[in-house]
C-alpha cells in the first residue's frame, strides 16, 4: 500500500475512531494517542492490510483492544454510555425534561456496569450504529453471540431499570417509563 492509497483509506477513518476510542477513554488527549498509535501500526502493516476484509473493522478492533489495555493499565471505568437527543428534549416541558434526565442517568450507570463483551457490543450497536457484520469483524466473535450478548445486555439494563427505580406506582407509570427506555 502506497502513501497515497493509506491517505485516502485508512485516514478518513479518524472521525470514528477518534469518538470510538473516546467512549472508552473518556479524554480527547488520550483517545488522541491511541488513535495516533493504531495509525502508527496500522502503517506499520500497510502491506497485509490487503488480506483483511474490512480495514476499518481491523482499525475498530485495533482501538478497542488498545483502549482496554490502556484502561487495565490506568485502571480507570471505561465508557461514558449513551448520548441524548437534545432536539427532541428541547420541545418537552422542564418535568418531562427532568424526567428524561435522570432516566438517561440512570441507563448510563446501567450500562457502564455491564460487563465486556456486553458494553461493547451495546457501544457499537445501539450508540455507534454498526450492523451486526461489522461488529463481528471489529470484536471477532460469532454474528449469534453478539445478537444474544445484546438482548441480554438490553433485558438487563431495562429489568434493572424498571425494578431498581420504577418498580413502585402505577401501570401507567411504569408503561411511561417502558417507552423512555
Amino acid at each position: 500500500m502506497t502513501a497515497e492509497t493509506f491517505k485516502e483509506n485508512i485516514l478518513p477513518l479518524n472521525r470514528k475512531l477518534l469518538g470510538f476510542a473516546n467512549r472508552f477513554m473518556q479524554d480527547m488527549d488520550d483517545s488522541k494517542d491511541v488513535v495516533q498509535e493504531i495509525y502508527v501500526k496500522l502503517w506499520n502493516m500497510r502491506t497485509e492490510l490487503d488480506k483483511y476484509n474490512s480495514v476499518e473493522a481491523l482499525a475498530m478492533r485495533m482501538t478497542r483492544n488498545l483502549c482496554l489495555d490502556k484502561i487495565k493499565l490506568k485502571k480507570t471505568v471505561p465508557l461514558s454510555g449513551i448520548e441524548r437527543n437534545e432536539t427532541a428534549a428541547e420541545s418537552l416541558n422542564k418535568e418531562k425534561q427532568t424526567e428524561i434526565n435522570l432516566a438517561y442517568e440512570r441507563a448510563k450507570d446501567a450500562i457502564n456496569k455491564l460487563d465486556e463483551p456486553q458494553k461493547t457490543i451495546m457501544q457499537l450497536r445501539d450508540i455507534e450504529g454498526y450492523d451486526y457484520e461489522e461488529i463481528s469483524q471489529i470484536l471477532n466473535m460469532n454474528i449469534n453471540t453478539i445478537r444474544v450478548s445484546l438482548s441480554r445486555a438490553r433485558k438487563k439494563i431495562r429489568e434493572q431499570l424498571l425494578n431498581k427505580y420504577y418498580n413502585h406506582g402505577s401501570e401507567k407509570n411504569k408503561s411511561s417509563v417502558r417507552e423512555i427506555l
